[in-house]
């Protein structure tokens, strides 16, 4: 005579056949795996939000995936050293503070071919821990009433003494300009830079404040005539109801056209090295180099595509209007390696610090 199960007894045994199953549908179906279809993908970013969530939302429509970002104004290496599993993915401004991040073994390799295929390796890291999705010059904005662009050809002329009293800028130690520092320091040596960055600060028309929009406003108020900043302000201020008299005030200027080019900041992505969600954090990744992406990435932001043939913002063809070298808005590009930025901004700190460089004028 069979023998009834006890109540535990048949709980062990639907639990048995139902890890069975599951076996068995995992091998017909291998889209079960957990790491494809995880609860949700967080996301770490110093990146603005109105930049980031319309591309987050596209991509949760069309794989029902969430995305959980958290947006940071600054300290993002901090973050993610003191929470290192917080997030699966990390997006940043400057690709450099990634450099920084992956030398603290904060990041894995993407191990991404489509990535590899599609992103040209000059926007790679060379560890193949991150790469970037698109770039902006960081360039002079200049007053069209009171400066000619004939009267500019390199960052050395923020520091010409001509211009005293008439430069404006944000804080040197924003990341930005740490970038953009570094790369001075790069391609001239760190006693050139300090000479430059003395020089500039004593043309300063008043002390480092605001943000690049800031800047372009003073200039539009006559505060000031030059200022360096990101390119893409240019489209952003013109498409904004209430900041388009500061672009119409201004134009980009690309330094240094006929010589190394102008210096750029790179975006950058990457997989934090603590997620068990690798391959759904990829394909966010590698979403975010598709053509169709790309294309609504520049689109919103006026940033520059990394992917050869897709189309730039027709704001950004009217960059550098008057510059011989510049066609298109096409303009020569100084490549300092990721690298020998990130290993120069101590040393920008420390000259910053010494010269006393957000006190001035």
């Amino acid at each position: 005579m069979a023998r009834t199960m006890t109540t535990g007894e048949l709980r062990r045994w639907r639990t048995a056949v139902a890890a069975c199953c599951g076996v068995w549908l995992c091998v017909l179906a291998p889209s079960c795996d957990r790491d494809e279809r995880p609860a949700e993908i967080r996301v770490i970013t110093d990146r603005t939000e109105d930049h980031l969530a319309p591309i987050f939302e596209a991509y949760t429509k069309a794989t029902k995936i969430p995305i959980t970002a958290v947006y940071l104004q600054e300290g993002l290496i901090s973050r993610l050293e003191s929470r290192p599993t917080e997030a699966d993915v990390v997006i940043t401004k400057d690709a450099d503070l990634l450099e920084i991040a992956s030398s603290k073994g904060l990041l894995q390799p993407l191990a991404s071919r489509r990535i590899e295929q599609v992103v040209p390796a000059k926007y790679r890291s060379p560890d193949g821990t991150f790469f970037s999705d698109s770039y902006r010059g960081r360039v002079i904005f200049y007053s069209k009433d009171r400066v000619s662009p004939n009267d500019l050809r390199s960052y050395d002329d923020l520091a010409d003494p001509r211009w005293k009293g008439r430069v404006c800028i944000r804080s040197g130690y924003h990341d930005y300009n740490l970038n953009i520092f570094g790369q001075v320091l790069a391609k001239n040596g760190e006693a050139s830079t300090r000479t430059f960055l003395e020089k500039l600060a004593a043309n300063l028309a008043r002390r480092p404040v605001g943000n690049d929009r800031d800047q372009a406003k003073a200039i539009s108020e006559g505060a000031c005539d030059l200022t360096v900043a990101n390119s893409y302000y240019q489209g952003i201020m013109l498409s904004s109801s209430d900041q388009r008299p500061w672009g119409e005030a201004t134009r980009v200027f690309f330094p240094d056209q006929d010589g190394c080019g102008s210096y750029v900041l790179l975006s950058g992505l990457a997989l934090t090295k603590a997620t068990t969600n690798v391959s759904a954090a990829r394909e966010l990744l590698e979403y975010m180099v598709q053509d169709s992406t790309q294309d609504f990435t520049t689109k919103l932001t006026y940033a520059y595509p990394v992917i050869a043939g897709r189309p730039m913002p027709e704001i950004n063809r009217q960059l550098g209007q008057g510059q011989p070298q510049v066609h298109d808005g096409v303009f020569r590009i100084c490549e300092v390696p990721l690298k020998t930025i990130a290993a120069n901004r101590e040393k920008v700190i420390r000259i910053l610090d010494e010269i006393h460089f957000d006190q001035r004028p």
